[in-house]
């Protein structure tokens, strides 16, 4: 029986990282949420759905198969309880579909008829777990990747590290001179190809993914992968998206001054965190300017140019330049295919078609703006 990792309307919650991915593509400590369930279910065929305009799109019209809500952390316990095998059965915590095992009808008819078993599981609701759960997340994805051999690790010998046994380092990596890399709040990994610029320092937990530029000072993050900070400033307790270039000197709030937890805008509506270390989240191909502040709890869109200093507001619409937006998409994806070929990688027609999708569908955005 094949696994179906499929997304339902909670990715909503995870916007603008999801304007461009399937929200089981999110990284929480080394792997995506689907990375994690796939590999729990080695002698099984996965298969993906999601939205309609997204790239390998497919939509769940599948007639039998394990369905796997795409905002699970799957572990090896809950792989144990949601077993391939077995009768049609719903699985749910509190009020959220975890999984439907469908043997003898589609998803629909089992959901509406099948017995529920009520499960501890840990999901993915918003933004900020993908934050609080990260530390946890690089210590058991490590444990399942590391008998891979690692090659041409350069490390220069001035590097300091605390805690370096929570210090996990894919193949290819740099760490230039007199960075410090200080696992002693949470474990940090650095990914694949991945270069830390000299005089740098590094807070764990702290998941950076492939081929990133990093400089300044992170802690306690997410880079989705190939994100360009080469430059001062701060980033904490944030999700950077990927293709993002972050401007010398942009710094990010993740603490108030009165120390109440954080509000978000999400979706337009003021949302209560209910932690009080929330970061930025950034979503793909945007860019700031030098000196750009980034003001507690924010979240900037897809492709947004965030420039003219002063601190940002709660919420960057997606394809914004400066306090407008970018009338031309042409442009957008011209910068955008100018990056990706700066890293050796070309554009695809989906890449392309992706923006321009993604532009037609946040003008609502816009308008709030």
């Amino acid at each position: 029986m094949n696994i179906i990792i499929y997304e339902d309307e909670g990715y909503k919650k995870f916007l603008p990282l999801t304007w461009t991915r399937p929200v089981y593509n999110l990284r929480c400590g080394i792997s995506t949420l689907a990375e994690k369930i796939i590999r729990h279910y080695p002698k099984n065929k996965a298969e993906h759905s999601c939205r309609y305009y997204l790239p390998g799109n497919k939509l769940m019209k599948f007639e039998k198969g394990l369905f796997i809500n795409g905002r699970v952390l799957m572990d090896a316990r809950l792989a144990k309880e949601i077993t391939v095998k077995g009768q049609d059965q719903v699985f749910v915590a509190g009020d959220e579909i975890i999984a439907i095992r469908a043997v003898s009808g589609t998803f629909d008819q089992v959901r509406k008829k099948a017995k529920i078993k009520k499960i501890r599981v840990k999901v993915a609701k918003n933004l900020w777990d993908l934050i609080r759960e990260n530390g946890e997340q690089v210590k058991e994805d490590w444990n399942y990747l590391r008998k891979k051999k690692r090659n041409k690790i350069k490390i220069d010998k001035s590097v300091v590290f605390y805690n370096r046994g929570q210090v996990f380092i894919d193949e290819g990596v740099t760490i230039e001179a007199n960075s410090v890399v200080d696992a002693r709040g949470g474990p940090i990994f650095i990914g694949k190809g991945t270069i830390v610029k000299p005089l740098t320092y590094l807070k764990g937990p702290l998941s950076i993914g492939p081929d990133c530029r990093v400089g300044g000072e992170v802690g306690e993050s997410i880079f989705h992968g190939r994100v360009n900070k080469q430059h001062y400033g701060f980033i904490g307790h944030s999700y950077v998206g990927e293709w993002v270039n972050l401007g010398a000197g942009t710094t990010n709030s993740d603490l108030k001054n009165n120390y109440n937890p954080v509000k978000m805008l999400v979706n337009g509506k003021r949302v209560d965190t209910g932690e009080k270390f929330v970061g930025c989240f950034i979503g793909d191909h945007a860019k700031t300017g030098i000196g750009t502040l980034i003001t507690t709890g924010a979240t900037i869109g897809v492709a947004a140019n965030v420039f003219g200093g002063g601190v940002t507001p709660k919420a960057t619409p997606s394809f914004s330049w400066g306090n407008k937006y970018i009338h031309n998409i042409q442009r957008a994806v011209e910068t955008a295919i100018a990056v990706m070929w700066r890293r050796g990688i070309k554009m695809t027609d989906a890449d392309s078609d992706l923006l321009k999708q993604v532009f037609k569908l946040t003008a609502g955005e816009r308008k709030r703006n």
